[in-house]
C-alpha cells in the first residue's frame, strides 16, 4: 500500500509536468466549457420543478395520483383564484363584474380550461364559494397542462391577476401547489441574486487578506465562477430529460463557490510558496500538485462519496439535489486540477502582480502562536478533550427533539402574492381550508354509487365529522341534502343532463366518472403543518379507517398536503441511519487509503459526528425554537425543513474530511520525516493553521451569505453549513485533532501489515530531494 501511496504522489506530479506542455490547450477546452455552460445555466430555471417529493408506494402519493386522474377539476396543477373587493359584496353586479373580466382574460392564459366561480353557480352551490367575509369569494381553475410546465408559467399568471385586480381596486391571487412551487422558484432565484451580492465582496476581501496580491485574488474567483458554470451546463442537459428540484440551483450554487473557493486556496497558496522556495514554473506545479493536489483530489472523492450515500434515501428531489451537489464538486476537482494549474503555470510569478504592501506578513525568529497553543493544550489532553466534548454536547441537545417538516406556504415572504392569497383563504375560510385532508376511497370491481356503497360513505362522513379539530366533511352527498342513498345514486347514475351543470361540476370532484373511486375532504380547524393536523392524519390512517366498515373491496388512501409532508419527513427519517451508514462506510475506507491508518479515520468520524450533532443542535435551537430566528426574517414553527438535516449530514462529513486530510497529511509527512510524534503534531498545525483558517473563513462567508437568501431551506443549509464549518475549524481543528492524536500517541499510525521502510523510505526521500515533500504551506 505504500507503493501505491507514492504512485499516486508521482502519478499527481507526472500530470503536472504534462499539464506544464498543455496549458493553453487546457485552457482553450475550458473556455469551450464555460461557454456552454453559460448558455444552459441560463435556460435552466424554466427546467426545474418543485415536485419530487412523494415517497414511492406512500398512501399520499396513491391518493394524489387517484385525485389527479380519475376526478374532473382536479389535475395536479389545477388553481384556486381568490378576490376580495373591499367595497362590494360578492355577488353584487359590480363585484360580479370584476370577477367575470378577471375570469374571461384568464381563460385567456395557456392551460386553463375553464373556471367555476359564483358566475356560473346557482345559489345553492355558489354559497359554499363565498367564507366568513362577504366581499371574498373563490373559483376553481381547471388546467389541463402538466405540472412541471405549469409551475413555470405561474408567477406570470399571477402577476397579471394581481395587476388586473388592482386595476379594478379589488385584490385577487391564484393558490394552490402549482402557485406555490412557482413562486417558490421565483424565490429561490431572487434569493441566489441576494445571495451572490452579499458573497462576492466577501469573498473578494478574504482572498486578498489571505493572498495579499490583486492577481492572486482575482485568479481563485475566475476558476471558481468557470467550474460552477458548466456544473450548471451539465445539470441543464440532465434536467432537459429528468425532473429536477427547483433547490438543485442554489444548494449547488452554494456548494460550488464553497468548495472551488477552498481548493483554489489550496493550490494557489502551494504554488506561490514553490516559486518563493525559488523553483521554476513546471517545478513548482509538479509539486503544487502532488502536494496540494492530492488533497483536493482525496477532498472531491470524499465529498462525492458522502453526497452518493444520499441515493438511498428514496425521495426523487433529494436525489436530485444529491447529483447537483456531485456534478458541482466533481467539476470544481476537475478544474482545481486542470484548470487552475493551466492558468497558473501560464501566469508564473505574476501570480503575485499587484501584491498589497501594508498586507504583507512580517518574519519573526519566535516560536508561531500555532505551535505554543498546540503545545499547551497537548499538556492536559484529557481535560481539553472532556471539556470540549462536554461543550459540543451541550450544543447538540436541542436536536434531541428536532422535528421534521415539508414546505409549505410560510416558506414564502410575507408580501408575496401567493402567501398573501393563502392568507386571505384562510381568514375567510377557516385555518384549514387551504390544503384540506383527502381521503379517497377506491374500489377496483364495484361501484361506490351504489345504494349500499353510498350508505356507509355516509356513515364514514359522519364519523369522520365527529374526530377532533375536524370542521367539515364534504363528499359527493354533500350536494344533496336530506336525500335517501337510494335517491342520490339514482341522480348519480341518471342520463346525461340530468343534474343541474353546477351540481355536476361538483359532484365530478368528488365521485370519479367510472364511480370506482370517491372522494371525502376534510377539513381542520388548524393549520395544515400543525401538530394537531399530523395527529388527525395519523388517527385517520391507523385507528378511524382500518376500524370503519367499508364496502367490501375498497381500499382507502390520505392524501394532501399535511399527509405528502408526513410521508416524506418519515421516508427522510428512516433513512438518516442508512444513509449515514453508507456514509460512514465509504469515508472510513477513503481516509484509511489517504492515511495509511485505522485509528486516525475513526477519530475523524467520531469527531465529525459530535461536530455534525452540534450543529443540528445550533439549527433548531435558532429555526425551530426561534432563538435568534428574528435575523434572518424568518417564522419559526419547532420543525426544520425535512430535507436539511440529511443534506448537512453528506456534506458536513464530506468537507470536513477537506480540513482533516489537509491537517493530518502534514503531521504524518513530519512524523515520516522525524519520528517524533508530538513535534509533528505540532509542526503540522504551525503549518495548515493560517491556511485552514483563511479557507474556513471563505467558506463560511459563502454559506453565511445564503442563509439571508430569503428561501427558508436554503437559509436553514447556509447557516448549518456556516456553523458545521466554523465549528470544524475552530473547535475540531484546534482543540480536539490535536489532543486526541496525542492521546492516541503513536499508535495513530498504526496500520496491518505497515512496515517500517515505509517510514524508512519517506525520511530518505525527503533528505534527498526536499521537492518531494508532502508539504502543506
Amino acid at each position: 500500500m505504500g507503493k501505491r501511496w507514492r504512485e499516486m504522489h508521482g502519478w499527481l506530479g507526472n500530470w503536472g509536468k504534462a499539464l506544464y506542455k498543455m496549458r493553453w490547450g487546457v485552457v482553450a477546452v475550458w473556455i469551450v466549457l464555460v461557454l456552454f455552460g453559460g448558455y444552459g445555466f441560463g435556460k435552466l430555471t424554466p427546467l426545474l420543478s418543485g415536485g419530487g417529493w412523494e415517497v414511492p408506494g406512500s398512501q399520499s402519493l396513491t391518493a394524489g395520483k387517484l385525485l389527479a386522474s380519475e376526478f374532473g377539476s382536479r389535475s395536479e396543477s389545477s388553481l384556486t383564484l381568490v378576490l376580495k373587493d373591499p367595497r362590494h359584496t360578492a355577488g353584487s353586479p359590480e363585484y360580479n363584474d370584476k370577477l367575470k373580466q378577471i375570469v374571461d382574460r384568464l381563460q385567456t392564459e395557456e392551460g386553463v380550461s375553464g373556471v367555476f366561480s359564483i358566475l356560473n353557480a346557482s345559489e345553492g352551490i355558489g354559497s359554499g364559494l363565498v367564507g366568513k367575509d362577504p366581499n371574498l369569494s373563490i373559483a376553481f381553475v381547471d388546467m389541463n397542462m402538466k405540472r412541471e410546465f405549469a409551475i413555470n408559467k405561474m408567477p406570470d399568471y399571477e402577476k397579471r391577476v394581481v395587476k388586473q385586480a388592482e386595476s379594478l381596486d379589488a385584490e385577487a391571487y391564484l393558490v394552490g401547489s402549482a402557485a406555490f412551487w412557482g413562486e417558490s422558484s421565483v424565490q429561490s432565484q431572487q434569493g441566489l441574486a441576494r445571495a451572490e451580492m452579499i458573497v462576492f465582496p466577501l469573498i473578494i476581501i478574504i482572498l486578498l487578506l489571505v493572498f495579499r496580491s490583486l492577481m492572486a485574488t482575482v485568479t481563485p474567483l475566475i476558476v471558481t465562477i468557470a467550474s460552477v458554470l458548466v456544473a450548471m451546463g451539465i445539470v441543464y442537459l440532465v434536467a432537459r430529460e429528468v425532473e429536477l428540484s427547483v433547490f438543485v440551483t442554489n444548494s449547488a450554487m452554494m456548494l460550488g463557490l464553497g468548495v472551488g473557493i477552498d481548493y483554489s486556496l489550496f493550490i494557489v497558496s502551494r504554488f506561490k510558496a514553490e516559486l518563493a522556495a525559488g523553483r521554476d514554473k513546471r517545478e513548482a506545479l509538479a509539486t503544487t500538485l502532488r502536494t496540494a493536489g492530492h488533497t483536493v483530489f482525496f477532498s472531491a472523492i470524499t465529498v462525492i462519496a458522502a453526497l452518493s450515500a444520499l441515493f438511498t434515501v428514496p425521495i426523487a428531489a433529494i436525489k436530485a439535489i444529491a447529483f447537483g451537489g456531485i456534478v458541482v464538486v466533481f467539476v470544481a476537482g476537475l478544474a482545481s486540477l486542470t484548470l487552475l494549474p493551466a492558468v497558473l503555470v501560464i501566469l508564473g510569478v505574476r501570480i503575485n502582480k499587484g501584491s498589497i504592501p501594508f498586507l504583507r506578513p512580517r518574519a519573526s525568529a519566535r516560536e508561531s502562536g500555532w505551535q505554543r497553543w498546540t503545545k499547551a493544550i497537548m499538556r492536559r489532553p484529557a481535560l481539553f478533550l472532556i471539556v470540549t466534548l462536554a461543550v459540543m454536547g451541550a450544543f447538540a441537545a436541542p436536536a434531541l427533539d428536532m422535528k421534521l417538516d415539508s414546505p409549505d406556504v410560510r416558506m414564502l415572504p410575507a408580501d408575496t402574492s401567493v402567501r398573501q392569497g393563502f392568507k386571505l383563504l384562510e381568514d375567510s375560510f377557516g385555518a384549514g381550508s387551504a390544503n384540506q385532508i383527502s381521503v379517497v376511497l377506491h374500489n377496483e370491481q364495484a361501484d361506490l354509487s351504489k345504494p349500499e356503497a353510498l350508505a356507509k360513505i355516509a356513515s364514514l362522513q359522519t364519523e369522520l365529522s365527529r374526530q377532533d379539530h375536524v370542521s367539515g366533511v364534504t363528499s359527493a352527498a354533500s350536494f344533496f341534502p336530506g336525500m335517501e342513498p337510494a335517491v342520490i345514486s339514482g341522480l348519480l347514475n341518471g342520463a346525461a343532463g340530468a343534474l343541474p351543470d353546477d351540481v355536476q361540476y361538483m359532484v365530478d370532484r368528488y365521485v370519479s366518472v367510472d364511480r370506482h373511486t370517491v372522494l371525502l375532504e376534510v377539513k381542520l380547524d388548524q393549520f395544515e403543518s400543525s401538530e394537531a393536523g399530523r395527529e388527525v392524519v395519523t388517527r385517520l390512517r391507523d385507528v378511524v379507517l382500518p376500524g370503519f366498515e367499508l364496502p367490501e373491496g375498497t381500499s382507502f388512501s390520505i392524501g394532501g398536503e399535511t399527509a405528502v409532508g408526513m410521508d416524506t419527513s418519515k421516508a427522510i427519517s428512516d433513512s438518516l441511519l442508512p444513509a449515514l451508514g453508507v456514509m460512514l462506510v465509504l469515508i472510513f475506507l477513503i481516509l484509511v487509503l489517504t492515511f495509511r491508518s485505522l485509528l486516525l479515520p475513526l477519530k475523524a468520524i467520531v469527531l465529525n459526528l459530535f461536530s455534525v450533532a452540534a450543529t443540528y443542535g445550533i439549527l433548531v435551537f435558532v429555526f425551530a425554537l426561534g432563538h435568534g430566528s428574528e435575523i434572518f426574517d424568518v417564522e419559526a414553527n419547532g420543525y426544520v425543513i425535512h430535507f436539511v438535516p440529511v443534506l448537512l449530514l453528506a456534506l458536513l462529513f464530506g468537507l470536513s474530511t477537506d480540513y482533516e486530510v489537509f491537517l493530518v497529511s502534514r503531521v504524518k509527512e513530519e512524523y515520516e520525516r522525524t519520528g517524533q510524534h508530538e513535534n509533528s503534531i505540532a509542526e503540522g498545525m504551525e503549518k495548515t493553521g493560517p491556511l485552514i483558517t483563511g479557507a474556513a473563513v471563505l467558506m463560511v462567508a459563502v454559506f453565511a451569505g445564503f442563509s439571508f437568501s430569503g428561501v427558508l431551506p436554503i437559509q436553514m443549509l447556509g447557516f448549518g453549513m456556516a456553523v458545521a464549518i466554523a465549528l470544524d475549524s475552530t473547535v475540531v481543528r484546534m482543540l480536539l485533532v490535536p489532543v486526541t492524536m496525542k492521546l492516541l500517541g503513536r499508535a495513530s499510525w498504526w496500520f496491518p501489515g505497515r512496515r517500517r521502510s515505509d517510514r524508512s523510505h519517506s525520511a530518505s526521500q525527503n533528505r534527498g530531494d526536499n521537492s518531494n515533500a508532502v508539504a502543506k504551506q
